[in-house]
């Protein structure tokens, strides 16, 4: 089992660096190469994966909790790098097609007394496609800001839970009254940088948005 998890994690790395070697190719035949190599590797670990599920279920009581969490961890590196590498190929794709596209415009030769004819419709469907990306890359950003909003909501809902045990833990040791005022001021001092950072946070996520949008 050591050694088909220790290949299987070999072969995660080498599809790593297979990866950085894509992002400065250019040639778009050799890419696809590369990227048909890394698919069949990827099935490959999938299956390897499969096979240390099967040895997991037969190691040792003791044992196998251990076992199973390196096992699960590699097939969560394993589903993460398939999403990237699928991720990689359609944004290389797309942009191989769009260089191919301006040089086939590049390239049309228009003579004068000829009628002249200009795909507009797949031109427009390229702009289509383009101007589609951006705004789910907006989606994704605001998505992404909603998130970070949400999590910084229920930090603040910790803070109060905190603010109150502490307030608690005063009263109980006999604190006295000007110490927990003292302590419930920085407290509201916390607040206020807290909402702060929000409103900051907002404002320039909406400047940003102008910013694309425009």
């Amino acid at each position: 089992m050591e050694s088909l998890y220790h290949e299987t994690n070999s072969l995660l790395q080498q599809t790593h660096f297979d990866l950085g070697t894509l992002e400065g190719m250019r040639n778009e035949s050799d890419a696809q190469k590369i990227f048909q190599n890394i698919y069949e590797r990827l099935k490959q670990i999938d299956g390897n994966c499969e096979r240390l599920d099967v040895f997991v279920s037969k190691e040792p009581p003791h044992r196998r909790r251990t076992v199973k969490y390196k096992v699960d961890q590699l097939k969560f590196d394993c589903h993460s790098l398939q999403s990237t590498v699928d991720s990689m190929h359609m944004r290389m794709t797309s942009k191989w097609r769009a260089i191919a596209e301006r040089e086939e415009l590049l390239t049309q030769r228009f003579r004068p007394n000829d009628t002249t004819h200009v795909p507009i419709e797949e031109y427009e469907l390229f702009f289509h496609d383009r101007l589609h990306s951006s705004h789910n890359a907006v989606d994704e950003l605001i998505s992404h800001g909603s998130a970070i909003l949400e999590q910084i909501r229920l930090q603040g809902i910790g803070l109060r839970g905190i603010k109150r045990k502490v307030l608690d833990i005063g009263q109980t040791l006999g604190l006295s009254s000007t110490t927990l005022q003292m302590m419930e001021r920085r407290l509201s001092g916390d607040w206020i940088i807290f909402y702060v950072g929000c409103m900051a946070f907002i404002v320039s996520m909406y400047v940003f948005y102008r910013f694309w949008k425009s």
